[in-house]
């Protein structure tokens, strides 16, 4: 229960400092340097005009309003999150000024690491005040204090999701001479629908089982399958979960290499282990695995999207009819995908139109020619958004 002391005799006086009327107004007035290299704003703290609040521009909120309370005479209202962020700013100076004398006690590796958050969406519909929590999940896996995380983030009965987003930030500039930070917006997946019964996803997660009996590749193959099917599970018991909304957000990312080559990270790599040779596409080199996404440990390679391969297998057989023999080949796999209407109205549109897919899997009998053997590149045509 909060509590009141009344410190002095005297009544309070009337506030007078300038109010701000907008966000880009109390950044100016407040960061005047950091406004000056700013070309614009992103996102803030205030979503909303500040018409409904007299917000005056400080360098230093806490410090200035104990001064201001004190020699102005004017109530005086603080929660622990405000001396908390108070203390963590100090805090940054500090270790910013002594990165090098820290470094041991805080981290195991030289130089800066770099961190990555990948979330599906664009600058103007994403939560990055949410991204930057998040990305403090990323800085404790790489901290050598198991509880470095815990200890930063407040969790007072006062504490909002604004003040966790700010202890989020100081953490990552606490931590900014030991890692850099990438924040990955990609398009995202509407809806997943996952189709037949809980039964039957926990029938597949149960049929990996038996893959690792066929030797070591195989085990780490059934090892990426493992997190993904058991979310795929998990989607049954709990759809409206954020952490499946993340599963779902890390499943495939399109990573353009100009002119190099350009690759596919994320979940669905799972099932891009061999080759159409039966050779692995993780070059057996865990440390380049880690492009963006890891389940339970687990760290998901990157593959060339030139080398993601084929979704079908095919078989030669033996085709006697009545006497009359074709030398055929059999030919079975995911081998489409096929677009419907949700009957909702396309984004950005006054219509509806075919917004949803599907994988196909099919099968062909073929008879061979004499020239069987030659292959075709094919080549899948990949649409990133500008």
């Amino acid at each position: 229960m909060p509590v009141s002391l009344q410190t002095a005799d005297h009544q309070a006086k009337k506030w007078t400092q300038t109010k701000q009327s907008t966000t880009e107004d109390l950044f100016k007035a407040s960061c005047p340097n950091n406004h000056c290299a700013s070309k614009q704003i992103i996102q803030s703290a205030f979503s909303q005009p500040l018409d409904g609040n007299h917000i005056s521009s400080s360098k230093h909120g806490f410090v200035y309003a104990l001064y201001h309370a004190y020699s102005h005479h004017h109530h005086l209202t603080i929660r622990p999150d405000d001396v908390w962020v108070a203390i963590l700013n100090q805090i940054n100076f500090y270790v910013n000024a002594h990165a090098e004398e820290l470094r041991s006690f805080f981290v195991a590796h030289e130089g800066q690491k770099e961190l990555t958050v990948v979330e599906a969406g664009t600058i103007r519909t994403v939560d990055l005040g949410a991204l930057a929590v998040k990305m403090t999940n990323e800085i404790q896996k790489n901290v050598l204090d198991p509880e470095l995380q815990k200890w930063i983030m407040p969790e007072f009965s006062t504490t909002t999701a604004n003040d966790k987003v700010v202890a989020a930030i100081q953490m990552m500039g606490t931590m900014q001479k030991y890692f850099s930070y990438t924040v990955c917006l990609l398009c995202g997946i509407p809806s997943v629908t996952l189709l037949g019964e809980r039964d039957d996803w926990e029938l597949l997660l149960k049929k990996l089982d038996k893959i690792p009996q066929l030797g070591k590749e195989p085990a780490q193959f059934a090892e990426l399958l493992t997190p993904v099917l058991k979310r795929f599970v998990a989607c049954f018991d709990d759809p409206a979960s954020p952490d499946l909304r993340d599963f779902w957000g890390r499943c495939a990312h399109y990573y353009s290499g100009g002119s190099g080559p350009t690759y596919l990270s994320g979940w669905v790599t799972a099932f891009c282990f061999w080759d159409e040779d039966g050779k692995p596409l993780n070059h057996g080199r865990p440390g380049e695995w880690a492009t963006g996404c890891e389940l339970d440990g687990v760290a998901f390679h990157r593959v060339e999207t030139e080398d993601i391969p084929a979704g079908y297998a095919s078989v030669p057989v033996k085709l006697n009819d009545n006497g009359m023999e074709y030398d055929t080949m059999m030919l079975a796999g995911m081998i489409g995908i096929q677009a419907s209407s949700s009957g909702q109205l396309l984004e950005g549109a006054s219509e509806t139109g075919l917004d949803s897919i599907q994988p196909v899997s099919g099968w062909w009998m073929y008879e061979k020619t004499k020239e069987s053997g030659s292959s075709v590149q094919i080549e899948e045509v990949y649409v990133t958004e500008v």
